[in-house]
């Protein structure tokens, strides 16, 4: 069954910089100089919302530059959110030069303090080597760590990098192994991938209903691929898909 792993691969590769956006926490009960008064009490919580509200315009006139001072004020004080916002910012050129290095730099920070989302966006500028020396082994050992967290799309990049062989020795059965866990998560994309392995009877045993049972689940989930190789198998072998 011709799906082709790679076309997920790439997916991995560029969704950090959406993945890297920061997250509104913003307190409605304050206005911005009072927020400003406690925040220059060293508030992490309200220097941390006063970057949100700047970045995203909340009330205000956006400011790249004013969110940057602010994030900066929470991440100096470890808060894992501001760092991954300066980070955001520096992968994307907002409100200073566009410096991967930078960027991996304070992922970096946000990652040994053992928040998921920070050690899979590291783990993939080592895939893509953004801002660090492309090292697929890296990659895998952040995006394990992100997974032993349930972090979902490293779960998922761990079955594809399984599959295709990349930072580990090619291992189908560890492949199934993580894109079952992402498929019993819930994830479309993986549901699909474990049905062909069944179908194709790569890392698993080759079994037709249980390709039949993960096309429908990712095929509820409006997975267009899915559809189609249900149809397909469906017609081909009527009594898997009873």
């Amino acid at each position: 069954m011709n799906i082709t792993i790679r076309q997920w691969a790439v997916f991995l590769v560029i969704i950090i910089a959406s993945s890297l956006f920061p997250s509104a926490e913003v307190f409605p009960s304050h206005t911005i100089n009072e927020l400003k008064t406690i925040a220059e009490q060293g508030c992490v919580y309200s220097q941390y919302n006063l970057g949100v509200i700047y970045y995203g315009g909340i009330g205000v006139r956006p400011d790249f530059e004013e969110a940057l001072f602010w994030f900066r004020k929470a991440a100096d004080q470890e808060y894992v959110d501001a760092q991954m916002a300066i980070a955001a910012m520096y992968y994307l050129g907002e409100g200073v030069s566009q410096d991967y290095m930078e960027a991996a730099h304070w992922a970096r920070k946000a990652a040994d303090q053992n928040d998921a989302e920070a050690q899979y966006n590291l783990g993939m500028m080592y895939y893509g080597g953004k801002g660090v020396k492309q090292d697929f082994e890296e990659a895998v050992a952040w995006l394990k760590k992100a997974a032993s967290q349930d972090y979902l799309i490293a779960i998922f990049g761990l079955g594809i990098m399984y599959y295709e062989g990349v930072g580990v020795s090619k291992d189908y059965k560890e492949s199934a192994h993580y894109f079952r866990r992402a498929a019993e998560q819930g994830c479309a994309d993986a549901q699909a991938v474990l049905a062909a392995m069944y179908y194709d009877g790569h890392g698993v045993k080759q079994n037709y209903r249980e390709a039949a049972t993960w096309f429908k689940k990712s095929a509820q989930l409006g997975n267009i691929d899915s559809q189609n190789f249900l149809s397909t198998l469906c017609f081909e072998k009527p009594w898997a898909c009873r």
